[in-house]
């Protein structure tokens, strides 16, 4: 049974944790910022060359890249959570109880309606598993933290996407059932 404010929760949660984050990553641009001025200042006071400011510009750059890219990926997980239904929140809800903390609210991604939408810090694709030839789930040997699971899709029209998932035998057990679910053809591949 889903709590009635379970919605609301989640929200807030991803709210919290996406103004956190880009408070931080404001931070930083503004004490590069404020640096760069300084240098700025003091090399023209002292008629100098002020050649470490542009040692500081690609610091400067990548933090402003940073912000971007997580602005968009916390706009990805607002939008699929306000628009799932209740069943979808239901077992979402469901699955968070058994993934560890930082996976409960910002999993690597969110099944609903018939799609799968995957997060990374770049991109947050929707796939609608109609359009899916296989799907294969294997060990990740290179792995970023607890995903060491590696995740392919084949698309039907060509073509394939990857990325890493917790090792949860719960969540890639959900995987697995919705997709076919939702497509009966798709080939399912675990190693």
């Amino acid at each position: 049974m889903l709590k009635t404010n379970y919605r609301e929760t989640v929200l807030k949660k991803v709210r919290r944790l996406r103004n956190i984050i880009l408070g931080i990553v404001g931070f930083c641009i503004a004490f590069i910022a404020a640096g760069m001025g300084i240098l700025l200042y003091y090399g023209y006071i002292t008629n100098g060359n002020s050649t470490s400011v542009y040692m500081m510009l690609p610091g400067f750059l990548i933090f402003i890249g940073l912000a971007v890219f997580m602005r968009s990926f916390f706009k990805g997980y607002l939008e699929v959570i306000e628009v799932m239904t209740d069943e979808d929140l239901e077992t979402m809800e469901r699955l968070g109880k058994t993934r560890w903390w930082m996976e409960k609210q910002l999993p690597s991604f969110i099944i609903y309606s018939g799609k799968i939408r995957v997060f990374k810090l770049y991109s947050q694709p929707d796939f609608s598993f109609t359009e899916l030839s296989e799907i294969s789930i294997r060990p990740n040997y290179f792995s970023r933290g607890r995903q060491n699971k590696l995740v392919i899709f084949k698309k039907a029209r060509g073509g394939s996407f990857f990325f890493g998932m917790d090792s949860n035998p719960a969540q890639e057990q959900h995987l697995v059932d919705k997709a076919l679910e939702y497509n009966p053809d798709i080939i399912i591949k675990n190693r």
